[in-house]
């Protein structure tokens, strides 16, 4: 996750950076100088280029942190129309807030330089130019697409955009992939004592605490069916740190931190299960309206059958060998073979394994 907000940073510094810098070289050209103030001053052109990625490392640095905290405390949960209002807001104001510290530092360095005179120009008449204007109005328009692409984002999926925009996955690619299949436990059960309108919201609560889980682990959900959700890493993201181990226990961890939660508002507590699985697969862009990424391969169907055995051994995490053999510290697991079985559909033997996190 540290690598995809040093991503995000990137974007933004380089977003705000081409902006604000065009924005002044418009104004330079057109006016024949910067003119924070409206007067026919000399001011070097190399303020241009120093304003404007001075601006874009300032704003880019509060930025990125604003939309962190405001994706960990839920900003997303809300409406689509919510959420660009609010995020266009919150982030504009900080834009807002560096834009007026630019425009100081401006204002004391031409008074340092000789260029104006304190007595005929005051802040004030920085603030009000129209360079700082068109500065602000910049700020806006950029919020609004940055927001649109951020939305669109959190909609795809980072990776899965990325992966889109370059055109990746156009013609089919083998990829090694980490999957897990979460599923909860007596679903059908649930469903049928909340009824299906309390049971879609019960469903919704356990997917907001998944978040958790995907943050910690760097994981992307694949697929959300039903009281299912699919999650995937690429194999070298997949074994840093065991997380794709390590997912289902943060995951569930947070589950059981809100019980008393669960059981006020619905008279149950969540449990899942959880099958998980490497290699390779078959990645491709599929659709024309409406496109994804498609995992195809063995992969997924094992990942999916061992999950389906959780409830023949009583497990609440069950993974293949391939998943054994790729986990780091396993003096910290217990790591139980189940027994070697041919899976359904299969035709060669599958060892299965259930994993769980030494107490102490």
């Amino acid at each position: 996750m540290q690598k995809l907000s040093f991503q995000n940073f990137l974007v933004n510094f380089f977003f705000w950076a081409f902006l604000f810098t065009t924005i002044l070289a418009i104004r330079y050209y057109d006016i024949g100088n910067i003119a924070f103030i409206n007067q026919d001053i000399k001011i070097p052109l190399i303020r241009i280029f120093g304003n404007g990625p001075m601006i874009g490392l300032l704003v880019a640095i509060p930025y990125t942190l604003a939309e962190a905290y405001l994706k960990d405390k839920g900003l997303y949960h809300n409406s689509l129309g919510r959420i660009i209002l609010n995020r266009t807001l919150y982030l504009f104001i900080i834009s807002s807030l560096v834009l007026l510290v630019v425009a100081y530092l401006n204002y004391q360095l031409d008074l340092v330089s000789n260029i104006i005179d304190i007595s005929e120009i005051g802040f004030g008449d920085y603030v009000f130019s129209a360079t700082v204007g068109f500065m602000f109005a910049g700020a806006l328009f950029g919020n609004i697409i940055l927001t649109l692409f951020r939305t669109l984002q959190s909609k795809i999926g980072d990776e899965e955009l990325n992966v889109i925009l370059a055109g990746k996955y156009r013609p089919p690619l083998e990829v090694r992939r980490a999957f897990m299949f979460l599923d909860l436990q007596a679903s059908t059960t649930i469903a049928e004592e909340l009824g299906h309108q309390t049971y879609s919201h019960f469903i919704q609560d356990c997917f907001k605490d998944l978040h958790t889980a995907l943050v910690a682990t760097d994981a992307t959900v694949y697929q959300y069916v039903g009281d299912e959700a699919v999650l995937t890493w690429p194999s070298e993201i997949a074994t840093k740190g065991n997380n794709f181990i390590e997912a289902y226990f943060i995951f569930q961890n947070k589950l059981d931190s809100r019980k008393a939660y669960y059981e006020e508002k619905y008279g149950i507590a969540p449990f899942f299960k959880a099958g998980v699985n490497i290699g390779s697969v078959m990645a491709a862009e599929v659709g024309i309206d409406k496109r994804e990424i498609a995992y195809h391969g063995d992969v997924l169907n094992t990942a999916a059958r061992i999950q389906s055995l959780c409830n023949k051994y009583e497990a609440s995490l069950l993974c293949s060998e391939m998943v054994v053999n790729n986990m780091w510290n396993v003096d910290n697991y217990e790591i139980t073979e189940k027994e070697e079985l041919l899976l359904r559909g299969k035709t060669r033997m599958i060892k299965v394994f259930e994993v769980k996190r030494k107490l102490g």
